[in-house]
């Protein structure tokens, strides 16, 4: 049941991890927050919200971007600390996604901005403070190849990425390619890029057709991984297998996970993806929540163990 709006964010620390709804400028600003524990909703007025453009990272930490001074800084939704960054010079398009490096506390933890259409990366040190600049830095992975195509060619975009410690990973245009930026200066500080090959996991079932499959790739316990949602031909309203996979390094390889330990699995649009303790927020154990609207219902629970979707 929906409560009136209040201020108190601090009141909704045990619900957390938290969905926000943003109600946009309306005479009271509020938002509505969703836990995703037990789906329960509350309306809320957040000043930290109000006249920004906010990004969530995966680790739970929201950049704030105010629309009118363009400063810049890191928010801590559950304990209301911010971290002031350099201010940006641009506003942040619907298209932006933001991750962190490392931990914050880490000397080397890199806030990277990623405007997929402007085929740009954003990057800055966050103990760099308000005196720093943000760095950016375009790239280029290719175009993508449409056989019979008469219209012009067009650049791959990096959509899919997860930071493991102080590196980031992405697919470069196929998904059986994974590639890595990584910190280099010399002299200015920029972003490295090089690419290893990695078969991406194949539906095992005894289906006919395989229709398609939604990637997602993250972090979680300091390893990098991908939670693959598999469809059969192209009827988005059913999962027809989910699997988690743990990349070895050593083998550049893949490897299935069956147990994740007392984790859990937060997917969203635009592939984002996290991951949290399970026990500490009331969520299934060994589970992958996704939150879409686009597939039929607006949450859909899935066991990493069974491999299917839990009613």
């Amino acid at each position: 049941m929906e409560s009136t709006a209040t201020d108190d964010l601090a009141s909704l620390a045990a619900s957390f991890p938290l969905l926000v709804y943003d109600h946009g400028e309306q005479p009271d600003n509020s938002h509505t927050m969703l836990s995703v524990a037990d789906e329960s909703s509350r309306t809320c007025r957040v000043p930290e919200l109000r006249n920004s453009r906010c990004l969530e990272t995966p680790c739970g930490l929201v950049l704030v971007a105010d629309s009118t001074s363009s400063q810049c800084s890191l928010w801590n939704p559950q304990t209301g600390e911010k971290i002031a960054l350099p201010a940006l010079d641009r506003a942040l398009s619907q298209f932006c996604r933001c991750l962190l490096s490392d931990a914050v506390s880490s000397p080397d933890c890199l806030v990277l901005i990623n405007d997929v259409r402007q085929l740009e990366l954003l990057f800055c040190h966050v103990r760099g403070g308000e005196g720093s600049a943000w760095v950016i830095q375009p790239y280029d992975i290719g175009y993508y190849t449409v056989p019979e195509s008469h219209s012009a060619p067009t650049k791959k975009e990096i959509c899919n990425m997860a930071a493991v410690q102080g590196k980031f990973y992405y697919f470069v245009g196929t998904v059986d390619e994974v590639g890595v930026l990584s910190l280099a200066r010399d002299p200015e500080p920029r972003l490295e890029m090089s690419s290893f090959g990695a078969a991406m996991p194949r539906f095992d079932g005894h289906a006919v057709t395989l229709g398609a499959t939604m990637t997602y790739l993250q972090e979680s316990s300091q390893e990098l991984l991908l939670v693959c949602l598999f469809f059969l031909d192209c009827n988005f309203d059913h999962i027809e297998e989910v699997g988690a996979y743990k990349m070895d390094f050593s083998k550049k390889e893949w490897c299935r996970v069956i147990d994740i330990g007392d984790r859990a699995f937060l997917l969203g649009p635009h592939s984002f993806a996290a991951s949290c303790s399970a026990g500490e927020h009331g969520l299934k154990r060994g589970a992958s929540t996704l939150r879409s609207t686009s597939l039929g219902r607006p949450t859909i629970s899935t066991s990493l163990t069974s491999g299917k979707a839990l009613v």
